[in-house]
């Protein structure tokens, strides 16, 4: 087997000390090139999950605002229909006062009207009779001025203006 590996020109010792060195090298490589890299890269590969659990969890919390945010939107929606609905009744309600403070008022001013209509007419029927009495009474007087003389009619317009000056 030698001479065939001198006839090829392979040195057997040279193989020997290739496969050793290359041994070495591999050893070398594992231990201070594929270790680093391999903590590097589980380092990194670590940094890259817990990005991604942290963009997860921002998700997450994410959502829960919106969701919260989306609930007071609704509450502030619902509030506001109720505001709504609460300044309609008070409109209504003051409307409907204003319509009573109107009837009231409109009945009011009736009763004062129909009150002073009465006192007007009881006035002016008084005044009808005091002037028909005045009227009578001058009939009366010229129906008795004629059957009465000069003197007792004198007397009788003298006795009555002295009887209006004690009513008065």
């Amino acid at each position: 087997m030698r001479s065939l590996f001198e006839q090829l020109g392979v040195r057997p010792d040279l193989i020997l000390v290739n496969v050793i060195s290359f041994l070495i090298l591999l050893w070398l490589l594992k231990k201070f090139l594929f270790k680093p890299i391999a903590a590097m890269l589980d380092s990194r590969a670590e940094e890259i999950a817990d990005s991604y659990k942290a963009a997860d969890e921002e998700k997450a919390r994410m959502e829960q605002i919106r969701s919260e945010y989306e609930a007071k939107l609704a509450d502030v929606a619902a509030e506001a229909r109720e505001k709504i609905a609460q300044a309609i009744n008070e409109g209504q309600s003051a409307k409907q006062q204003i319509l009573a403070e109107a009837r009231a008022k409109a009945e009011e001013i009736l009763k004062r009207g129909e009150e002073e209509l009465a006192r007007e007419r009881d006035k002016t029927i008084i005044q009808l009779r005091a002037e028909v009495v005045d009227l009578a009474i001058e009939a009366a007087g010229k129906a008795v001025a004629r059957s009465l003389d000069e003197e007792s009619h004198r007397r009788l317009v003298r006795e009555f203006v002295e009887s209006i000056g004690k009513e008065n």
